[in-house]
């Protein structure tokens, strides 16, 4: 019994150990697409890891990150050349891409 104990433990610990799929971050990030500082734009629940390409006339969009997770915004597309990092609560200016951790 004690072997069957320990080895459902092992296998909960290395499921645990995997890498997680099309997790969420909970909240919402805001952005303001027409450059007024109006956040009048949204993601809703954002999936972490995934690189959203930002609405709007012309970068940096004032925005604001209300998620429990911290969102770079990077240069080009595809999320590449990191710019810069908005923390949960935090506001400020972000480029088109953006990323959530």
């Amino acid at each position: 019994m004690k072997i069957k104990s320990l080895g459902a433990a092992a296998a909960m610990a290395a499921a645990a150990l995997l890498p997680s799929t099309a997790a969420a971050t909970t909240g919402g990030f805001y952005w303001s697409p027409d450059g007024n500082g109006v956040q009048s734009a949204s993601l809703e629940n954002p999936q972490s890891g995934h690189c959203y390409t930002l609405d709007g006339k012309e970068p940096p969009f004032s925005a604001i990150n209300v998620t429990n997770s911290t969102m770079d915004y990077y240069r080009s597309p595809n999320c590449n050349g990191y710019s810069g990092s908005l923390t949960p609560n935090m506001s400020g200016d972000v480029t088109r891409y953006v990323k959530f951790k």
